[in-house]
């Protein structure tokens, strides 16, 4: 093969393999249960991408059943499809399933149910800071209303991080984060027989690391008001 061929050929081939690595690609996992239902993430690639992009994926792993989107994010470069989808699949009304997410079983009938809070993503603390934001006031203040008149048992406050940092630092800043949720509940009047703190860090995420979008649900505290 003389020179000019060869070039032609390795030009050919070079093209095909850009082509393939831009065209749409998505790459997909299944995230922790959300209130007992399974849940998805669908990050789409690829220059070729175009609307409907993560939606299709989705639809291929929920099969027949429809696409319930849970959250989302848009790629700076395309509007009109998102990068990373969260769903689920069902239209939301059917039984949830029955994965074992590790959570306490349902009480029994006639039992109190817990109500349960979450404070998730940037509002509600400044970064690497435990002093409640107004926003995370006012989510606290309407805890504290829809409370009033009832009395609760152990209030369990949990507080979690993203993957980013080292484990001693994030146990520590999860923990004061629930200790200021715990404070401002029972500094306000909420009516409990004892508030029971947790600092768990970067362990029990809900969502992938990976992402800005999972990062910032993984950045939560989680309140549970069981009555007596």
């Amino acid at each position: 093969m003389n020179k000019l061929a060869l070039a032609l050929a390795l030009s050919a081939t070079a093209l095909a393999a850009c082509s393939t690595a831009s065209g749409p690609t998505f790459s997909a996992s299944e995230l922790q249960p959300r209130d007992g239902v399974r849940t998805f993430q669908v990050d789409c690639h690829g220059l070729l991408s175009g609307p409907q992009t993560c939606m299709k994926a989705a639809r291929k792993i929920c099969g027949e059943e429809p696409v319930r989107a849970v959250d989302s994010a848009r790629a700076l470069r395309d509007k009109s499809d998102p990068a990373t989808l969260v769903f689920q699949c069902g239209d939301g009304n059917a039984q949830a399933s029955t994965v074992d997410t590790g959570a306490p079983p349902p009480a029994a009938v006639g039992a109190p149910i817990p109500k349960r809070v979450t404070l998730s993503g940037d509002a509600n603390f400044d970064f690497n800071q435990a002093i409640l934001t107004p926003a995370a006031m006012q989510q606290l203040d309407k805890v504290i209303a829809n409370g009033k008149g009832m009395t609760f048992g152990t209030v369990g406050i949990s507080g979690y991080t993203d993957g980013v940092g080292t484990d001693t630092y994030n146990l520590r800043l999860a923990e004061q984060r629930a200790q200021a949720v715990a404070s401002y509940l029972q500094a306000h009047g909420l009516n409990a027989r004892r508030f029971e703190i947790h600092g768990y860090g970067a362990a029990r995420p809900v969502a992938l690391n990976n992402t800005a979008l999972g990062r910032a649900q993984n950045r939560r505290v989680e309140i549970v008001l069981p009555e007596m």
